[in-house]
């Protein structure tokens, strides 16, 4: 009786691997991993994310509530890497990685740098753990971006973090 017991037993448990693992595998090509970098004389950023697709959806206010969370991308999340130290917003931030998440509203977004960089993407990070925040205003696109992108473009002494997904876009400029 024992035996059959753990036969069940180990049978559940390798079914619910193989799930978890074929969901693991899926996601990945359904939001696609991409790097973002800027590289100059005097400093270097790269952005890590995961690319989602619009697939005909309703993106901000809808699929991603206005005033909530975001991890910015899918999957993981979002990690920014600085070669030097630099300025977000009002604030002077050291070089090294930073979780990047965004709390999108309609006329406006605050992007936000946390210093928790291993928690898994979709779990909100630890406020506490804030190193800089900037509100920045939305643009509207006349052409939509089916699938999210995150770009960097040398900006005078710096750099501008651009992220576009369906009509809408949103910048940061970032001061090295």
């Amino acid at each position: 009786m024992i035996k059959k017991i753990l036969w069940v037993v180990g049978a559940v448990v390798l079914l619910f691997a193989a799930v978890v693992i074929y969901q693991i595998a899926t996601t990945r090509k359904h939001s696609p991993p991409a790097t973002a970098k800027l590289k100059t004389q005097t400093f270097e950023i790269n952005v890590n994310y995961c690319r989602p697709y619009k697939k005909g959806r309703e993106i901000f206010g809808e699929l991603l509530p206005y005033d909530t969370y975001w991890r910015t991308g899918a999957n993981e999340p979002t990690i920014i890497t600085f070669s030097e130290d630099f300025t977000f917003g009002a604030n002077i931030v050291q070089a090294g990685s930073y979780r990047l998440y965004t709390i999108p509203r309609a006329q406006e977004w605050d992007v936000v740098l946390n210093a928790e960089t291993e928690k898994w993407g979709l779990w909100e990070p630890d406020y506490t753990l804030d190193i800089a925040k900037v509100t920045v205003p939305v643009q509207q696109s006349d052409s939509c971006a089916e699938q999210f992108l995150i770009k960097l473009s040398e900006s005078g002494n710096g750099a501008e973090l651009a992220m576009i997904w369906d009509f809408t876009k949103v910048v940061v400029p970032i001061k090295i």
